[in-house]
């Protein structure tokens, strides 16, 4: 994330020409009403998402300066198919790693390979053809994963394969929602493609946890962890979303209550009496208070101030399950 961090401070100029409030920008393969996915976005092809949101003037200079010969004979490595490299690369980390704490560590570093080609990237348009990729790393891992478990829990494998599926449908509706702050600029696509790969990464942790359960490694843990996430079930008209904000140590937040009520915000973290780490949020209108408990397996929103106008003083709200 850091390092996704610095692509929007290299891109500054364009976040903040194309961060009005407006509609989303059409993204192939997203359609919030069904939830159905496209292999275009999975491989970096989400490039033509937020386009209609880049001036004629501004496509015209991305456009020559990715084919222009001032790239130095690297616009290969931009318009590349890394679909047959990413596989190789995750079953020679699977068959060699000696734990699946080590293989999601070595996935971690074969994901920010990947990424770093959206960071280095000499413009705004490289960005957008290669910022998919992440994404494939993680599929192939969650993939990976799931194939294993077929084979050492034949029995449970159909339901978990089930549920796998049922989700991944819905992956883009939750990318986009975690996108929309970005909807109208021409970064969108690396912000969406960012919180797509975000999510098949917080799976595959999921199913490599369960995978370690089966195989009895009771030393297993996750290589790394973050507050941010997609709280809620996925199917539901309650959630919580929570991102990285521009500020170090900060974090933007969309509470989404029924369908009915909506909070935007923003937080940082704050230390309990008992020492556990919650966020401290305050709503953009500085009408709502009060604090976010993250969990492994969801998150709880405790109101301690409020006008009365969207929520009340005291009550809570608990978002079950974490994407």
């Amino acid at each position: 994330m850091k390092k996704y961090v610095l692509v929007m401070l290299l891109a500054g100029s364009v976040v903040l020409e194309g961060c009005a409030t407006g509609s989303a920008p059409y993204v192939e393969g997203v359609n919030l009403t069904d939830g159905a996915s496209d292999e275009n976005v999975e491989q970096g092809n989400d490039s033509e998402a937020g386009d209609d949101a880049v001036s004629a003037d501004d496509t015209a200079v991305e456009d020559s300066a990715v084919t222009d010969e001032s790239v130095d004979g690297d616009y290969e490595q931009f318009t590349k198919d890394y679909t047959d490299d990413i596989k190789t690369k995750v079953t020679e980390i699977t068959a060699s790693s000696n734990s699946l704490t080590d293989e999601l560590t070595s996935i971690v570093a074969l994901y920010d390979e990947y990424d770093s080609l959206s960071t280095n990237a000499p413009n705004q348009t490289a960005m957008n053809e290669v910022c998919g990729w992440g994404t494939v790393v993680w599929k192939e891992e969650c993939l990976s994963l799931l194939g294993r478990m077929e084979t050492s829990d034949p029995a449970g494998y159909q339901d978990v394969k089930s549920e796998y599926d049922n989700w991944e449908k819905y992956v883009p509706a939750m990318a986009q929602k975690m996108s929309d702050s970005y909807a109208d600029g021409s970064i969108y696509p690396v912000i969406y493609s960012y919180n797509t790969a975000m999510r098949y990464k917080r799976y595959a942790y999921i199913l490599a946890s369960s995978l370690a359960d089966i195989q009895g490694e009771v030393t297993f843990s996750f290589p790394d962890s973050t507050m941010c996430g997609y709280y809620g079930d996925y199917k539901s008209d309650s959630y919580l979303i929570i991102t990285e904000g521009m500020e170090s140590g900060s974090y933007d937040i969309v509470i989404h209550i029924d369908d009915t009520k909506e909070i935007r915000g923003w937080g940082s973290v704050d230390e309990n009496s008992d020492g556990s780490e919650v966020i401290a949020f305050t709503s953009d209108d500085a009408a709502v208070e009060g604090t976010i408990d993250c969990f492994a397996l969801g998150a709880t929103f405790y109101v301690s101030a409020s006008d009365g106008s969207i929520v009340s003083q005291e009550e809570s709200y608990d978002f079950t399950f974490k994407y």
